[in-house]
């Protein structure tokens, strides 16, 4: 049985969703978007997610859609890809061009737009890909609508008519291409390091690691709506009185339950059913409830206390704050007021002739007095003020007191130990004292009275007058005691202060006994506990029903959303993939891997690295089969990082010349840069690899490497292998990937090649608009760095016979039979080489040419080189004829006729 008919029957066996996934990828190489989402439509419907609209039932993968590719099915090569489009910064109008067979090499160095060229390869061609390839093919750098990258492919399918195809980027390419394979230098780690994952053809080898990639992108999809939807049925829904059938019921409304165990949307409208006899019975219900004696009793008891805490602050400030208080703290402000004047008016008649009478004996005065006689007690350590004696001083001036001076200063010392001023003193303390008192009066505010009594005082009853009593007598009486505050700070009168209601706090006791009665009363008097058990059971149930009947539209939505979820979840599990890795290997082992591995080893040699302990195994990998080169190593590490990046390219290359000859059929190849990083020796046993693979298939090779270009020409030269040469490079006119086709880079060109290059670029320079011009003179040292340079190629290939060159891989010993250096050669190279030499590109002192030659001067230097050139070749040829005779054996004598 062949691979196509093991897939078939395989693809008969899985869900009708993956049957058409299995014909989408058996068909095209590459799924779209488009693709993507119709299969994600398949994958809900038949997870009976509802609402989901599909283009389409599913088509399964049948006889028709399968490719039979015999062995001796026509090649498919590449003729050109041009008319690019909005693709990176490439120049438009432009055509690379492809032989059909033999060899064609690409050159371009770093920046020259060749890279852009191998991107969009891969895109229509077989290439390698990681899962998260993140090409970038728009023009990063344009402005505005950028349009999406496309081009135009032309190619061939054995001897049919070439095609001429036009791609856009999305766009699926023709399926022939499919069969051109690239190796991308980028991508090789993904063949030794990951092995070597089978994803083609022969025969749909390629389809089911490809399905196991596609199913991991649909489940990336659903990921991306299952998880805001995981997020947006994790929040929380109204609350439910617990341990109801309604909070179970809303309880299951989650990711976990089970589908069959949702709640339907009539189970949940019946729970929440609710008619306006139901707001009657529970209003009854609760009624009941709350005229349990019991209950009732824990209330008023809590009622009592909150009144009995009003009770004893108000009774508290009755007493501070009454007519008869008020009328004390006047009292005492005015007994107050006449001792200070008493004590003034002691102090102005025993002083009415001191120049300070004004003064003495009010309150600073007797401050400063108090200050003059500590300092004195303290100065001359003395127990009292200087009495009448010899050698006394002042306490203030340090002067020395007479008898006088002394008389005066103890009649001030009595001023301030006098009656008077000592019982004005305190009779001022006991006003003090009474401020402070009021001072630490607090008093609830009106709405704080009310808030706390409401519950307790039924509407239109007493309690509700007593509270509204409670609370303007807490108004008036902090009205009252700010007065008195102010007043008593001054030692002025209270004046014109409403005397408060009187009764207040006698009113808030009896309302306190009478609900400490009250529930002394309903204590007593406790209802049988079992019916108001019933009774609150029966108001949870009320609740419960209420609470979903208000909050049912949102409930249901969640309910739509939880089903969602849990079906969304379930679209794709593991065991899809797990049936398709075992199949994947079996395909593998019993139709490709033995001849794999040997191919694989082969190529390991040719390519010079079976030194390396290598063995050739395989693996499963989700899904997706591996077949490639592993070393024997004892350390867990990866390939990657024990080869050297040398040995790492010349195993990607061997895996990657493996998996083309393992295809049948002869298509063609794309090389991007095969050769990076390896040694010489490699690289020469690479192109001969190379050059032996084109025998058969059309081989395209993009490079930037000049010795492996040089390598690549010279055996494909020795092997008779048509090569073909193109040239990419960024120029000032078009920009990057301006293509040259037949066109080899400068550095490769020539003497010929480059003195016909040079013609051209003076023309040009020539047909400049302003010869006084920087850009004039940049172009005339161009000409002459191209002229001195064509003067050293000259010498290299024609005056030395090309016996050593750049870039050449040996010693051309038999071209010494056309060398000969003459005093003329010499003298011809040097002049030569020194009028070239001062007008190339050196770095002039003030950045300007020391002499700006003439037309005529540049071309009778590209003349004589030309002349020169020919005088030389044609000499050499000459010697060469000459010279081979010496060596070509002994000549035939003649006979006699």
């Amino acid at each position: 049985m062949s691979v196509t008919d093991d897939l078939l029957a395989f693809a008969k066996t899985r869900t009708d969703w993956e049957q058409d996934l299995f014909r989408r990828i058996y068909t095209q190489p590459d799924l779209t978007k488009a693709d993507l989402d119709e299969v994600l439509a398949l994958v809900k419907i038949a997870g009976s997610i509802e609402g989901i609209v599909s283009f389409a039932g599913p088509l399964p993968l049948a006889v028709e859609h399968v490719l039979h590719r015999p062995t001796d099915a026509a090649a498919v090569v590449l003729g050109s890809i041009g008319d690019v489009r909005n693709a990176m910064q490439l120049a438009t109008a432009q055509t690379l061009t492809f032989a059909m067979e033999g060899i064609t090499v690409v050159y371009g160095e770093n920046g020259s737009g060749k890279s852009g060229y191998c991107k969009l390869l891969k895109q229509i061609c077989r290439a390698r890909k990681e899962r998260t390839d993140d090409t970038v093919l728009e023009n990063a750098y344009a402005s505005g609508n950028r349009g999406r990258p496309a081009l135009t492919v032309q190619f061939q399918v054995g001897a049919e008519e070439p095609r001429r195809h036009g791609w856009e980027s999305g766009s699926p390419p023709p399926e022939a291409l499919s069969r051109v394979t690239v190796f991308d230098s980028r991508l090789a780690p993904l063949y030794a390091d990951k092995q070597d994952k089978i994803e083609f053809l022969p025969a749909g080898l390629d389809v089911l690691p490809r399905v196991v990639k596609a199913c991991e992108d649909l489940s990336a999809l659903l990921a991306a709506e299952i998880e805001p939807l995981r997020k947006v049925v994790a929040t929380a829904l109204p609350e439910i009185p617990k341990d109801t059938a309604q909070a179970l019921a809303v309880a299951k409304l989650i990711e976990k339950t089970p589908l069959k165990q949702v709640p339907t949307e009539t189970e949940l409208r019946d729970l929440a059913s609710w008619t306006e006899d139901d707001d009657l019975k529970e209003k009854r219900i609760d009624e009941e409830i709350r005229s349990d004696p019991a209950a009732r009793a824990r209330e008023k008891s809590r009622g009592a206390g909150v009144v009995a805490g009003f009770e004893s602050e108000i009774g508290s400030a009755e007493k501070l704050l009454s007519a008869n208080a008020i009328a004390e703290l006047n009292s005492k402000i005015q007994v107050h007021n006449a001792a200070k004047e008493a004590a003034a008016l002691a102090a102005s008649a025993e002083f009415q002739d001191d120049p300070f009478a004004t003064v003495i004996g009010s309150n600073p005065w007797k401050q400063m007095f108090g200050f003059a006689e500590e300092v004195y007690k303290s100065t001359y350590c003395v127990p009292e003020f200087p009495t009448h004696g010899e050698n006394e001083v002042c306490p203030l001036c340090a002067q020395e007191l007479d008898t006088a001076a002394l008389d005066r200063l103890d009649r001030l010392r009595q001023l301030v130990s006098n009656a008077a001023a000592n019982d004005a003193a305190a009779k001022l303390k006991v006003v003090t004292d009474m401020l402070r008192v009021l001072d630490d009066l607090k008093l609830s505010t009106p709405q704080q009275i009310r808030t706390s009594l409401a519950s307790f005082a039924p509407e239109g009853s007493d309690e509700v007058l007593v509270s509204e009593a409670a609370a303007a007598w807490a108004s008036a009486a902090e009205t009252t005691r700010a007065t008195a505050i102010a007043a008593a700070k001054t030692s002025t009168v209270v004046a014109d202060a409403a005397p408060l209601p009187d009764g207040v706090s006698e009113s808030l006791k009896a309302w306190r006994e009478r609900l400490q009665s009250s529930a002394s009363a309903d204590m007593e008097a406790a209802a049988d506990p079992e019916r108001i058990s019933k009774l609150k059971a029966s108001q949870v149930e009320f609740k419960a029903r209420k609470a979903l009947h208000d909050n049912l539209e949102p409930i249901l939505v969640r309910r739509t959303q939880v089903i969602d979820l849990i079906k969304l979840s379930g679209c794709i599990a593991p065991r899809h993939t797990a049936a398709i890795s075992s199949k994947n290997t079996e395909l593998c082992e019993r139709h490709l891997t033995e001849d794999f591995r040997r191919q694989l080893e082969a190529e390991i040699k040719d390519l010079g690295i079976d030194y390396l302990p290598v063995i050739v195994k395989g693996k499963t990998d989700k899904g997706v089969s591996y077949v490639g080169p592993d070393l024997t190593k004892s350390i867990t590490a990866k390939t990657s990082s024990i080869l050297s990046e040398g040995e790492f390219r010349a195993l990607s290359l061997a895996c990657f010349f493996a998996e083309v000859n393992s295809i049948d059929g002869h298509d063609g190849i794309i090389l991007d840069d095969p050769v990076s990083s390896l040694d010489h020796r490699h690289v020469r046993q690479v192109v001969t690899r190379i050059v032996k693979e084109a025998k058969k298939r059309q081989v395209i090779v993009f490079t930037h490497e000049l010795s492996f270009y040089y390598e690549l020409w010279h055996q494909a030269t020795e092997a008779s292998v048509p090569l073909t040469r193109h040239w990419i490079v960024k120029t000032e006119e078009h920009g990057f990937g301006t293509i040259r086709n037949g066109a080899s880079p400068w550095q490769a060109k020539n003497t010929r090649d480059r003195l016909a290059f040079l013609e051209t670029q003076l023309t040009t320079l020539l047909a400049s608009p302003d010869p006084s011009s920087e850009e004039y003179e940049r172009g005339i040292t161009d000409v002459y760095t191209g002229l001195r340079e064509t003067w050293e190629r000259l010498v290299e290939e024609w005056l030395l016979g090309g016996v050593v060159g750049r870039f050449q891989p040996g010693v051309q010993t038999q071209s010494l039979s056309g060398v000969e250096v003459r005093e003329e050669d010499y003298t011809s190279v040097y002049h030569g080489m020194r009028r070239v030499s001062e007008l190339s590109g050196h770095d002039w002192s003030k950045g300007r040419l020391p002499s700006v030659p003439t037309p005529d001067d540049m071309r009778g230097e590209i003349t004589n080189l030309r002349d020169y050139f020919g005088q030389l070749k044609k000499r050499s040829d000459e010697l060469a004829s000459k010279r081979k005779k010496l060596v070509s054996g002994p000549s035939v004598g003649k006979v006699m006729a």
